[in-house]
């Protein structure tokens, strides 16, 4: 079983390349120039496909076929967990906001199976208390997925119109 690669996040946006298989090549890689924004999530390629450079490092994408190269102060190493709960997060910049927020990245560490949550929902004013039932990884998804059961009550308003 291959040994999981040590994880980084971006500090400064780069251009990397995509690499895809090209069918009509034999099977010859392609790669085609992409812009990586700071906050993309990248893995440390093998030893031996690191450049000579010491003060340069090499990556590949973790949910995608990437490769970029930069020097090693563009980049901070993550813990396992830390990378797994901001994979979860699709907005390169949402997640390197959160990164150097340590007090939310700490919190989304310690919660576990029954932890009681305040969960902000677009278009409810107000936070709103849940249980965390699930924490991790769903198939077709990457990262730390959390279930949140809610726990909202409703006031319902019965009105006589009198007609």
């Amino acid at each position: 079983m291959e040994e999981p690669r040590t994880r980084f996040i971006l500090l400064q946006d780069r251009v990397g390349e995509i690499l895809e298989r090209n069918m009509t090549t034999l099977g010859l890689t392609k790669s085609t120039p992409t812009q990586l924004l700071k906050g993309e999530l990248v893995e440390a390629l093998p030893e031996n496909e690191q450049p000579g450079d010491s003060t340069r490092i090499a990556f590949g994408g973790i949910d995608r076929k990437l490769r970029v190269e930069c020097r090693t102060e563009d980049v901070m190493k993550l813990t396992e967990e830390e990378a797994d709960l901001l994979l979860a997060i699709s907005s390169a910049t949402l997640r390197y906001q959160i990164c150097f927020d340590r007090k939310r990245l700490d919190f989304g560490k310690r919660l576990d199976y029954g932890s009681q949550v305040l969960v902000s929902i677009n278009g409810v004013s107000k936070k709103l208390p849940g249980i965390v039932w699930f924490k991790g990884e769903l198939p077709n998804s990457t990262g730390t997925i959390f279930g949140i059961e809610l726990h909202v009550s409703f006031l319902i308003v019965n009105i006589n119109c009198g007609v």
